[in-house]
């Protein structure tokens, strides 16, 4: 790879073009297990002193820049004078050839991760099968990927895939999952910036791979995503062979998988192909990082590259660093979201571990002249314009003429019928879910029980987006104020909440009903609630805005406001009105896609983490509360 490579090309050509031949579409759901851990997590980065780089010896050697993405300053110096060091003969610092190992990170430090890549690839591998057999459509976990939902992947557990993938497609041959990848890689876009998945390779990161190619380092990658993903990605962005990935992997086994031709007696031999069986082997995560590079390199690197975002490379980067050998940790801090993502870890782990070890942090605002090889500009969501009674930059209630009998708002345009909800059946086997998982492990009482539809149900990562504030999910997909009123003292019976967040109102809006009735099935709700917990603070969570129902926002706003006159009216200061639709709204105050799964309507991880960091301190003053 030369470090001369034309910005303009985010494909780095190959040391060998390997055959793409056309197969079946075939969904290696053995990978689903693997994307179950590949979490995608966001918040606001917390802010970190500048870490001082390990290595600070040593001087440009050319005029040439070979990092002409990169902006001058610390983290660039750092890098430049770190291979100076270890490739000077003459220096104290000297590290042969054989020993100048370097193992990147893929998602969110080579490549945007949001969302994930691979999950993105099993997700329409899944929806081809559907196509084939529709039926799948109303099971686990095709009805949830089907949603564009990944991160829901997780609560269903390994088992469940191994079994899945036994009955249904065990036997794939690698091969022919690694040319399906390459397909997808050739044709797929990114949501956010409709571009192909290539350009949203980042370019200074591009940059420092050629550097250190060219200077003697052996680069490898060191992913968490499946690895039969990873080799086609690799090589088609990166120029980097299958041989030098490194990732999770399920087990395989050598098969038979076709007769020998009878066309060709000098050659009886049938095709052998390794075939994936349906058990994971690797989850190649935090610890296992360093195990899996001992086994696959066998040296320590002495340049380790990963992100803030999981927590993943915390142990790959510490065991670079614990060698004897002259080392460098770079941890990309994704704080830019104007080029590209601005999110961090709600435990601030990964930034805490450099500011301890001395890694330095690639700022992405600061130390990136360019993103991409070329200015992208995110996509903007698909939405007619706001209506006119409604400024688009401010979500907010608007002020009714008096608390009763306030006037309608002017008819909203016509807007697609709301798909019905479950059946009362339905809800009380989701009910009756609950109820027994209350039995089995009883909830710790006095935390905050956050109610409502799908919205809520669909909200995977509460634990890791509340980290110690006993939150707990009872969303009911599909149900209305109205429903709630009926059900809800069932839901918090057992956790006994010191908080109960009631996020509902969207589906009673899509189903027609008008702001009183609106109104009415909210009173009702606090008066069913307020029964068994009169201690206990009711606050409501505004409805928030979507790409999908953007034209249904004049009654969203007009439903938020009748609530709130009802909350204000009451003087009670254990009913509070929350709003934290800010996090769902993108700089020209409509909604954002990337916070969104691909039906436009429920949160995507993004959107999610956003309206966590608007929720957190609220509800922590909440609890604290006498």
């Amino acid at each position: 790879m030369s470090d001369e490579a034309s910005p303009e090309h985010n494909r780095v050509e190959p040391a060998h073009e390997r055959s793409s031949a056309t197969s079946a579409v075939a969904v290696p759901l053995v990978a689903l297990g693997l994307l179950a851990a590949a979490v995608w997590l966001g918040t606001k980065p917390a802010a970190l002193q500048q870490a001082q780089p390990v290595v600070t010896t040593g001087q440009r050697t050319g005029p040439v820049d070979p990092l002409p993405s990169w902006n001058d300053g610390p983290t660039k110096q750092a890098i430049l004078d770190f291979v100076a060091a270890v490739t000077t003969e003459s220096a104290p610092t000297f590290v042969p050839r054989a020993e100048r190992i370097a193992v990147f990170d893929h998602d969110g430090t080579l490549v945007c991760e949001k969302p994930l890549m691979h999950g993105m690839f099993l997700v329409d591998r899944v929806k081809a099968l559907v196509d084939r057999r529709p039926e799948l459509a109303h099971e686990e976990p095709f009805a949830t990927l089907l949603t564009g939902d990944l991160e829901f992947v997780r609560r269903l557990g390994k088992k469940f895939f191994t079994d899945l993938t036994f009955s249904t497609l065990a036997g794939v041959p690698e091969e022919k999952l690694e040319a399906e990848a390459r397909d997808f890689l050739r044709t797929a876009r990114h949501p956010a910036f409709d571009v192909p998945l290539g350009d949203v390779a980042y370019q200074p990161m591009k940059e420092l791979v050629a550097l250190l190619e060219a200077k003697g380092f052996a680069v490898w990658i060191c992913s968490g995503s499946g690895v039969h993903f990873m080799r086609p990605a690799a090589e088609l962005w990166y120029g980097i062979g299958p041989e030098r990935v490194i990732a999770s992997r399920p087990l395989t086994e050598l098969r038979e998988v076709e007769e020998p031709s009878p066309d060709n007696e000098k050659t009886p031999n049938r095709r052998l192909d390794l075939v994936v069986l349906p058990q994971l082997h690797v989850l190649n995560d935090e610890e296992r990082k360093p195990v899996s590079i001992g086994e696959h390199i066998g040296r320590r690197p002495i340049l380790a590259v990963g992100n803030v975002g999981t927590t993943g490379d915390i142990e790959m980067l510490r065991w670079s660093q614990a060698g004897d050998r002259p080392s460098l940790q770079l941890l990309v801090l994704h704080d830019d979201d104007a080029r590209e993502m601005a999110y961090g870890e709600p435990g601030n782990e990964s930034l805490d571990a450099a500011a301890t070890y001395g890694w330095q942090v690639v700022r992405m605002a600061n130390d990136w002249k360019q993103v991409f090889a070329k200015p992208l500009a995110k996509r903007a969501a698909a939405v007619p314009p706001a209506p006119a009674a409604i400024a688009p930059q401010v979500v907010a209630p608007i002020a009714p003429a008096a608390a009763s009998g306030s006037a309608e708002p002017s008819p909203a345009p016509p807007v697609e019928p709301a798909a019905e909800g479950p059946p009362p059946t339905k809800w009380e086997q989701e009910l009756a879910v609950y109820e027994q998982a209350d039995r089995d492990t009883p909830p710790e009482a006095g935390g905050i029980v956050l109610l409502g539809s799908s919205n809520i149900r669909m909200w995977t990562t509460l634990a890791d987006d509340f980290p110690g504030m006993n939150v707990i999910n009872r969303g009911v997909g599909g149900c209305r104020l109205v429903e709630l009123a009926e059900f809800a003292p069932r839901l918090v019976a057992a956790p006994k909440p010191r908080v109960i967040v009631v996020a509902a109102g969207t589906n009673d809006v899509a189903a027609g009903m008008s702001t009183d009735e609106i109104r009415v099935a909210f009173e009702r709700l606090v008066e069913a609630l307020r029964g068994d917990h009169p201690e206990a603070t009711i606050a409501f969570l505004a409805i928030s805005p979507t790409v999908k129902r953007w034209d249904q926002l004049e009654r969203q706003v007009a439903a938020n406001a009748a609530i709130k006159t009802v909350i204000d009216s009451r003087g009670d200061a254990k009913i509070v009105y929350l709003d934290a639709n800010a996090a769902f709204l993108g700089p020209d105050g409509k909604p954002a896609a990337e916070c969104f799964l691909d039906d436009m309507q429920h949160p995507s991880t993004i959107g999610n983490s956003r309206r966590a960091e608007i929720l957190r301190p609220l509800l922590r003053d909440l609890v604290s509360k006498p």
